[in-house]
């Protein structure tokens, strides 16, 4: 039997994904009791708006997010979000180098890095110098022939770093980068799938998932 382990958080109204974008906010276009009237009183439905930044809660970032006229949310093709054979690397440094990727077998896999800061998830804790990838860990996982990286932290980059060298180089050999992942201490280090596919959004950068990953 497949068992599904969640490594996405849920979207709250008013939650802080990062310091300075706006929380998501939700309406209610129609409620059940408003919503029997157009149906003659045979049914009720109820139907809401949510307004979000695309940078809220577990989002998926496309080269666009970092590169002018590059691909777009709709423009990334499933087999670089569903499907993919998910590795999953434990890093204990705050600035995460080559090193602890080194002797796994990471060709054609989702890269998740596991750094436990996901346990400080909406505390002031969370904000807090985070766990990143060095560019010489990001010039790594491009060479080994990643298809997509994810880390349960703030930001895959040093947010002091204003060239961002993780998105830069990433994104910039078309690698889909995840950030806020959650629970992965519960995915095995290898065997399991992972699927973080966002909307086709033309035009759009960063998107939430709901990522989980089959084993």
């Amino acid at each position: 039997m497949a068992r599904f382990i969640e490594v996405s958080h849920p979207i709250e109204t008013g939650m802080q994904t990062y310091p300075g974008l706006p929380a998501p906010a939700s309406s209610v276009l129609l409620d059940y009791d408003a919503s029997r009237a157009h149906y003659s009183g045979e049914s009720e439905f109820f139907i809401a708006s949510l307004h979000l930044c695309g940078n809220t809660g577990t989002y998926v970032d496309a080269p666009i997010h970092r590169f002018r006229g590059a691909a777009d949310l709709a423009a990334l093709p499933l087999d670089r979000l569903a499907h993919l054979r998910a590795v999953v690397v434990h890093a204990r440094e705050h600035r995460i180098g080559p090193d602890v990727f080194h002797g796994r077998n990471l060709r054609d896999s989702a890269v998740l890095v596991r750094t436990d800061r996901s346990r400080h998830w909406r505390t002031s804790r969370y904000f807090d110098p985070h766990p990143f990838l060095t560019a010489e860990a990001c010039d790594y996982l491009v060479d080994a022939g990643v298809v997509f990286v994810g880390i349960d932290s703030l930001n895959i980059d040093d947010t002091d770093d204003p060239a961002r060298p993780a998105h830069t180089k990433l994104l910039g050999a078309g690698i889909p980068v995840c950030e806020h992942m959650t629970n992965l201490d519960a995915v095995p280090i290898d065997g399991g799938y992972l699927h973080a596919v966002p909307i086709a959004w033309k035009g759009g950068a960063s998107f939430p998932v709901r990522a989980y990953v089959i084993v």
